[in-house]
């Protein structure tokens, strides 16, 4: 599959986030806090010019494992026509490249429990914290040392 994954705004992602990972909500009400920092990116990727999946990486502390210089992994997702065929893991595999140009250490997320084995796969490790967020599920502190 001839994808490119680029740096975006973040309002380019939001009909994405919302339509996987938010239930089709108002778009609107799918920004996280510290989206439009200048510290924070936002990669999408692109197949024949349209997005069909997206990532955050928002400089964010992770309170309860304390990793030093790190950034967290928000919102991947994948259009569903166009899961299961790689395109996660090309986004993951940018994200990791693009931390370590940043000389970032520890990229870490909140995944849910259902994407636990796509992150095992990728040699993430499962902390097994884990904790219910909101409407949207069970959640396990995930991270990586890149």
């Amino acid at each position: 599959m001839n994808l490119t994954i680029k740096f975006i705004k973040s309002n380019e992602l939001l009909f994405l986030r919302s339509k996987i990972l938010r239930n089709n909500i108002s778009p609107d009400n799918c920004k996280f806090d510290g989206d439009e920092l200048n510290d924070t990116y936002h990669l999408g990727a692109f197949y024949s010019g349209k997005l069909i999946g997206a990532v955050s990486l928002i400089k964010n502390k992770c309170q309860k494992m304390r990793f030093k210089n790190c950034y967290q992994m928000r919102a991947l997702c994948v259009d569903d026509s166009f899961q299961k065929k790689g395109v996660g893991k090309k986004i993951v595999k940018a994200v990791e490249t693009s931390l370590k140009e940043l000389k970032i250490s520890t990229v870490w997320m909140n995944a849910r429990e259902n994407a636990i084995p796509f992150y095992l796969k990728l040699n993430y490790i499962n902390t097994n914290i884990k904790y219910s967020i909101g409407q949207i599920g069970l959640h396990y502190l995930m991270y990586k040392k890149i």
